[in-house]
């Protein structure tokens, strides 16, 4: 009998057993307050590794934001029976959802349906069917992202497997929430998950990704720079202008089509898919506008 993976060919190969799909992609969050509201902003880009388009997040019950990361896709060659598909999977995880299910619970529920989901990969890993590299696979193997509410408090939780190359075996599943880092609120904070070469510029105001943010998003920045609230339109434009910037600057990771997941305190979420950039998505006031104008020419001159 042939084994159930190909040790040399995992990806992509008419004669591997199992291919993985969608390595290594970006996963943004905007939490924020405005006028005793509190709304949530969640994207993710959508592009597949090496070539196509997946689904890497979903709403689920109109409250829940549940994002993938690392692995979407995941099938027999031998068979072309799927051992693994995210909205498939996530399907499975809105039929165990009660009316009373938190945030945290829900995470709970994902965290055990894992091991049973991920059996063949573990079992690959541990007979050196699957070895670091294949399908781009590097120190983890699925991260899973929830987010709604907790009493009225935005809640992020992280979940995930790690691997160990060396042991040849997995760990985990591991379950964090998410804290604010120093200096954020829990009500108004911003991140991410993956590719992190957009975020990681963001405080440096010489970067490209921070003058790239400043092109696309002017409004968004001036209001975050001023230390003010976002709306809730432009804390999903903020989401969705990292996700571009992110995909421009790691194209072979990160790319189009994005979605954006916005979910109020109060009220039904809402999903939005973008299939292309676009300039901006933003303009300043006016008055605002001239004056920067003024300055640059000012500053040309001197």
């Amino acid at each position: 009998m042939a084994p159930p993976f190909n040790a040399q060919k995992l990806f992509c190969s008419p004669t591997s057993h199992c291919s993985l799909f969608g390595r290594v992609r970006r996963c943004y969050y905007r939490c924020l307050c405005r006028d005793a509201q509190w709304h949530r902003g969640l994207g993710a880009d959508g592009k597949a590794t090496p070539a196509g388009t997946v689904l890497k997040i979903v709403l689920l019950r109109s409250k829940y934001v549940v994002a993938d990361i690392y692995t979407e896709h995941a099938e027999s060659n031998d068979s072309g029976t799927v051992l693994y598909d995210f909205p498939a999977w996530a399907k499975i995880i809105d039929s165990k959802i009660r009316s009373d299910t938190t945030p945290e619970a829900l995470s709970r529920i994902i965290e055990d349906e894992m091991p049973r989901t991920f059996s063949f990969a573990v079992e690959g890993i541990k007979s050196g069917a699957i070895k670091k590299g294949d399908a781009g696979l590097e120190d983890i193997l699925i991260r899973y992202v929830v987010a709604g509410y907790e009493s009225g408090v935005p809640a992020i939780y992280s979940i995930w497997f790690d691997i160990d190359w060396n042991q040849k075996t997995v760990i985990g599943p591991q379950r964090i929430l998410v804290q604010p880092e120093q200096g954020q609120r829990a009500d108004s904070r911003f991140g991410g998950f993956g590719q992190n070469i957009a975020l990681s510029q963001l405080k440096d105001t010489q970067s490209d990704a921070y003058k790239k943010a400043l092109a696309k998003i002017p409004l968004e920045c001036q209001t975050i720079n001023a230390r003010k609230e976002l709306t809730l339109k432009q804390a999903s434009n903020f989401v969705r202008a990292l996700l571009a910037i992110e995909a421009e600057a790691n194209p072979k990771s990160v790319g189009f089509p994005i979605t954006v997941v916005t979910i109020p305190k109060i009220g039904s979420g809402w999903v939005r898919t973008y299939e292309r950039d676009v300039p901006t998505l933003s303009r300043l006031p006016g008055a605002t506008q001239r004056k920067q104008k003024q300055d640059k020419k000012a500053a040309t001159r001197s």
